[in-house]
């Protein structure tokens, strides 16, 4: 089972309601772990599961069964009139009785018997063998938690990922905007040289108008960066489960990276690590099992039990038909379900082919798994090559500006060339940042499909 070494949610609650409400990478990760609805949803669905285990472990204990019946009819079960007659009366002799001669008078006499019946029972029959169903029953519930498990795991780490992409997307954007705040500044800088030679007659009204227009241009794009920044934000604060108080900070102040080369590993040793491929090989077991249930119902059941009968049974007025009683039994019970063998052999068939095609899953999904980790990890690879080569352009750029700046001093260029300069250097610096924050999040990525984010 992976799991992370978590803050307390009394102390992360703490943490985050400061007045600052400055969070740290693992803060949102552990806060993520803790509160996103959907890892709620998939642990929910964990336990669900553990319940179906404990439930089909049941099936090993005698099944107890207990009824009672109650019957009131509105007449008797038994009605009959008996006619008057002369009845033999026996005189004590044996060799009267087949020629009596003394008789007395019976009146006649209706009869009404049997009109209240009360039943009760109890029942415990506890199976020996009913085709291997309950062991293997029993083995189906526990894939089942199993399979719950590497559902949780799976979406823990989609929503680290995303933790991480939202993250290092808004220390992106605070960045650029440090970045856009020091054009700004250098800009109003120039602003004023170009100004008070303007009001000395050396430049043209155009040369400051310019510097005025990327200026608006740079309130337009602070905008849009403040925008993007409070929605990214609330956005991170939904998905990491804490109430979005306007002032959320991030504590990093800068993208750090390293060379992802100390961090490769093999898809062979990783894929034993994935969460899909464990799920893949337990998919075959699976079938295996429903093969062997399958088989199971058409194979002999034996079971014994023990019962308990109570009954009572009453006539009108308590006549000489009331009475009632206890028994008890012991019995066996073997069965054969001859009439289904034929159209088993089709269904046993069928489960045979479903742990074919399970098989076969397992065969090219190991394959597109290897590849999975094998892309991710030529994409760190690539993003960690860009990032060299934007810190180049950064200072290529850096250096252009310079020189620029120098000539235009001494009056050699334009304006136009110098604002050009500077936005090529802005743009520079830009395509770092968004090369940092690419890495972190294809690193991200990298470890989770070898298997290692949690």
């Amino acid at each position: 089972m992976k799991y992370r070494n978590v803050i307390t949610p009394i102390v992360l609650l703490l943490s985050l309601n400061i007045n600052a409400q400055t969070v740290t990478l693992e803060m949102c990760k552990d806060s993520a772990i803790q509160n996103n609805i959907n890892i709620k949803n998939k642990q929910l669905s964990l336990e669900a599961s553990q319940e179906v285990k404990k439930n089909a472990f049941t099936n090993y204990f005698p099944q107890i069964d207990a009824g009672a019946v109650a019957v009131k009819l509105n007449k008797s079960l038994v009605e009959a009139e008996l006619p008057e007659m002369n009845l033999p009366v026996y005189d004590g002799n044996p060799a009267n009785l087949a020629a009596p001669t003394q008789f007395t008078y019976f009146p006649g006499m209706g009869l009404e018997l049997l009109d209240y019946v009360n039943a009760g029972y109890l029942t415990a029959v506890q199976p020996l063998y009913v085709g291997g169903r309950i062991r293997n029953g029993n083995k189906l519930a526990s894939l089942g938690v199993e399979f719950s498990q590497h559902q949780l795991n799976l979406t823990q780490d989609e929503v680290l990922v995303a933790t991480e992409f939202y993250y290092w997307t808004i220390l992106a954007l605070e960045e650029k905007k440090k970045t856009l705040e020091g054009y700004e500044k250098l800009l109003n800088s120039l602003k004023n040289d170009v100004s008070v030679a303007y009001e000395a007659g050396l430049i043209q009204k155009s040369d400051l108008l310019k510097i005025q227009l990327e200026l608006n241009n740079i309130n337009a794009n602070k905008l849009k960066l403040n925008n993007g920044i409070d929605l990214l934000k609330m956005t991170l604060a939904q998905h990491i489960g804490i109430t979005y108080s306007g002032n959320l900070q991030i504590a990093d102040t800068a993208i750090l990276v390293h060379d992802p080369v100390e961090t490769f590993w093999s898809p062979e040793e990783a894929l034993l690590k994935r969460d899909e491929y464990q799920m893949l090989n337990k998919a075959i077991d699976a079938e295996i099992l429903q093969k062997k249930m399958a088989m199971g119902e058409y194979l002999p059941t034996v079971a014994v039990g023990v019962a308990g009968l109570y009954l009572d049974v009453s006539e009108p007025d308590g006549g000489m038909m009331s009475f009632n009683n206890t028994n008890s039994m012991v019995f066996a019970k073997v069965s054969v379900p001859i009439s289904g063998w034929w159209g088993g052999s089709h269904k046993i068939k069928e489960h045979k082919l479903k742990v074919n095609i399970a098989q076969n899953n397992l065969e090219e999904k190991t394959e597109l798994l290897k590849l999975q980790m094998d892309k991710a990890y030529k994409d760190v690879i690539e993003s960690y090559m860009q990032i060299q080569v934007a810190e180049s352009s950064v200072e290529q750029a850096l250096e252009h500006l310079s020189v620029v700046k120098n000539s235009f001093d001494a009056g050699v260029v334009s304006t136009s060339d110098l604002l050009e300069a500077q936005a090529m250097y802005q743009q520079t610096k830009d395509a770092l940042i968004d090369s940092k924050t690419a890495y972190k999040i294809k690193y991200a990525e990298y470890l989770k499909v070898t298997g290692r984010l949690l």
